[in-house]
């Protein structure tokens, strides 16, 4: 463990070479006793050590020393304070006996490949039960005990459910990403002691519960007592750079954000790659003059009734001003709330877009969820449920015109609309063969999303530009000003939205 530079050491005069000898002897004997003087915690390790929250994250890369962390700061807690180096002595929150489980996805590869050799390696002998591995370690329990009463048990993902109960714990450590249902049932172990709970890992599954549940919610500041870590190989300076670069050798994009740096990605390819923050997503503002408003619903009320609103201008840009996603509630819910944010905007619609399947009739009552609307004052017409027909129109508009801007945009509180644009994604791999089947997309975070390619796809048309008029002679303005006037008040053109009116 220790870096000596025997050139340095030779150079000294006999006296101080014999002196630094004896030193390095009595430190060499005392890390065989007590391997944790070795331990020195990189800036990013430090952090995890430090974190108090009832959940730890520490998200890293290959090799970036997630695994090494997890187990020292379990062991921390598990030893005594005399066996707690001072420079670790900060991060001990719990006293022995101190009860811990630690859960990996296998028994072979992963536990008594990766968790097993590091206790073996940092544990002290003198703190476990008969001094050595051998005897504390139970092989038909699974379980290492130590002197003071602390004790770890291990378990894997691919035991039943039902073996996750058990007594209760102090910690549950997870190495990698588990099942979210692992997770709640090893939750319950730890309500008598207040416990905790640390995951080390590399997000390998894409936008996982993992995501929705604690790193989102941790990155919008939203989740309190969760600490998470992000950590790069390039953050662990006891890695070799070129053996670095041999392992991320001929890695995608994707494999790579994750592996090397412990980013959640989408591993089979975002729908809306050419959405961008900071070009599509614009500062909130008012509904510009000589707009046409149009709102589109996607409806629903087990999952999420998702309406949006958008503007477009004589330019042809289409700029989504306001969102409405509300979940279990009724189509009477859904209206009032559309009829809250219409009277908060001082805005009225010239139409609002449904999707396709309202129009289907409930066997149980005779009715859809068309008529439902209408009862409830939102009249709509249908929209066109063709999905790569639709993705293809919103990617035009985000792409714009070779030379030219976008044509799409969305105003920056409608946070709801940003996150689906960011998380949408492919069932499968784009790149396909003629033998792969239709492409698909994950029916998942894309509510709003549906309701947006629903707007879309009606074409509406866009409105004429304003003419200024004070140039013009009298005979001419007047015409004018009655023309534009009978376009205001004409009812809508079955045509121009593509002869779909129910």
């Amino acid at each position: 463990m220790l870096k000596i530079n025997r050139r340095a050491l030779e150079r000294l005069p006999p006296k101080e070479r014999k002196e630094a000898l004896a030193l390095l002897e009595a430190f060499e004997t005392e890390l065989a006793r007590n391997p944790l003087h070795g331990y020195q915690p990189h800036p990013k390790q430090v952090a995890f050590h430090r974190a108090t929250d009832p959940v730890k994250c520490f998200l890293g890369g290959n090799r970036s020393g997630k695994t090494t962390a997890g187990i020292l700061d379990d062991l921390i807690q598990a030893i005594d304070d005399e066996f707690c180096p001072p420079h670790l002595r900060a991060y001990k929150r719990f006293e022995p006996p101190f009860y811990a489980r630690i859960v990996t996805p296998d028994l072979v590869s992963t536990m008594e490949g990766v968790v097993f050799h590091k206790l073996r390696e940092w544990t002290p002998r003198p703190q476990l039960v008969g001094d050595a591995w051998e005897k504390a370690y139970d092989k038909q329990r699974r379980r290492l005990s130590f002197k003071n009463g602390s004790w770890f048990d291990f378990m894997t993902f691919e035991q039943d459910l039902d073996k996750h109960g058990g007594a209760a714990l102090h910690r549950v450590h997870y190495d990698e990403e588990v099942p979210r249902s692992i997770r709640q049932e090893s939750m319950m172990r730890l309500i008598d002691y207040g416990g905790d709970e640390v995951f080390t890992m590399t997000p390998l599954h894409g936008m996982s519960w993992m995501f929705d549940e604690i790193y989102e919610p941790w990155e919008r500041g939203v989740l309190e007592d969760a600490t998470v870590v992000v950590v790069d190989m390039d953050d662990n300076p006891y890695l070799d750079e070129k053996a670095k670069q041999r392992a991320l050798a001929g890695l995608s994009r994707e494999e790579r954000a994750a592996r090397k740096s412990g980013k959640f990605v989408h591993f089979a390819g975002l729908v809306y790659g050419e959405f961008d923050r900071h070009q599509h997503v614009v500062p909130s503002a008012e509904v510009p003059d000589n707009s046409t408003i149009i709102g589109a619903i996607d409806p629903g009320t087990r999952h999420m009734a998702a309406v949006v609103w958008a503007f477009l201008t004589p330019d042809d840009d289409l700029t989504v001003f306001e969102e409405l996603a509300m979940k279990e509630g009724t189509v009477a819910d859904v209206c009032r709330a559309i009829r809250f944010v219409e009277a908060k905007r001082k805005m009225h619609p010239r139409v609002y877009i449904i999707d396709p399947a309202a129009r289907n009739i409930m066997h149980q009552t005779g009715r859809s969820d068309q008529m439902e609307y209408v009862d409830h004052g939102i009249v709509t017409i249908l929209g066109q449920n063709a999905v790569t027909a639709g993705i293809n129109r919103i990617k035009e508009r985000l792409q714009g015109q070779p030379g030219e801007e976008p044509r799409l945009h969305v105003q920056a509180h409608c946070t709801n609309l940003i996150e689906e644009f960011r998380r949408y994604r492919w069932a499968s791999p784009p790149r396909r063969s003629e033998h792969d089947p239709k492409e698909a997309v994950v029916k998942r975070d894309d509510h709003l999303l549906d309701a947006l390619r629903y707007l879309v796809m009606s074409r509406p048309h866009r409105p004429e530009p304003v003419v200024d008029t004070r140039y013009m002679d009298p005979m001419n303005r007047i015409a004018f000003l009655e023309r534009n006037a009978r376009r205001r008040w004409a009812p809508p053109r079955s045509a121009e939205y593509g002869a779909i009116f129910s």
